[in-house]
């Protein structure tokens, strides 16, 4: 059973409308990066399934996240077939990110009513997508499609739910220019950031939920 419902996923996406997707073949690097994220404020994060050990990485890093930060989501990105999406929430995912959109694993994440997040760009993507019960809709790659794209999608599908996420650079303009444009939060590539030190990571990623945190989103 998930620790965390699609509705509960959704509501936290809006308090807390900042989402790290981050992958890294080191278990500690990880762990190093989701508890700078954690500590500034993060409370949903994405590790991808790009390397050959990101299941058991992940694996152990849930289990370190029910232990010690038991509050946050951990979901699992790029995830493509029912079986992958199957065997990371046997791993505990809180949520499942799709590059793009397969009604087959929509079907996996309601049967245990967990966040589905595919990708989508045109309008009737973004609209099937929400129609099969996306909790979320990632426009993928947003970088590519820029704020004013999202904008012009807005007028016609104002209530959808959507996540920009895709090459988004991690400073104070651009987030809050892509949740001006009517994102509900928005993912950043956490290699980006300034690594190196904790209190930095910190200290840069709580600026930047912190100035998503205080105009009042569209969607």
């Amino acid at each position: 059973m998930a620790r965390f419902t699609s509705a509960y996923t959704l509501a936290q996406a809006r308090r807390t409308p900042l989402i790290p997707v981050f992958y890294h073949a080191a278990e500690d690097y990880a762990r190093h990066v989701l508890r700078a994220c954690y500590r500034a404020g993060v409370r949903l994060f994405e590790f991808t399934n790009r390397g050959p050990e990101a299941y058991h990485i992940f694996a152990r890093l849930q289990r370190h996240v029910e232990a010690e930060f038991p509050d946050l989501l951990l979901g699992a990105g790029t995830i493509f077939t029912p079986a992958e999406a199957r065997r990371f929430i046997d791993a505990g995912a809180d949520f499942i990110i799709q590059p793009v959109m397969s009604p087959d694993v929509a079907a996996v994440c309601r049967r245990y009513d967990l966040a589905w997040l595919p990708g989508a760009q045109t309008i009737n993507e973004v609209y099937e997508a929400h129609r099969l019960g996306a909790t979320l809709v990632k426009l993928f790659p947003s970088a590519y499609l820029t704020p004013a794209y999202l904008q012009i999608l807005r007028g016609p599908l104002p209530h959808v739910p959507i996540m920009a996420t895709g090459g988004i650079q991690p400073t104070v303009p651009q987030v809050t220019e892509w949740q001006r444009a009517g994102a509900t939060c928005v993912g950043i590539d956490a290699r980006l950031l300034l690594t190196q030190d904790a209190g930095a990571l910190t200290a840069q990623v709580a600026q930047l939920l912190q100035a998503l945190q205080r105009p009042a989103g569209p969607a």
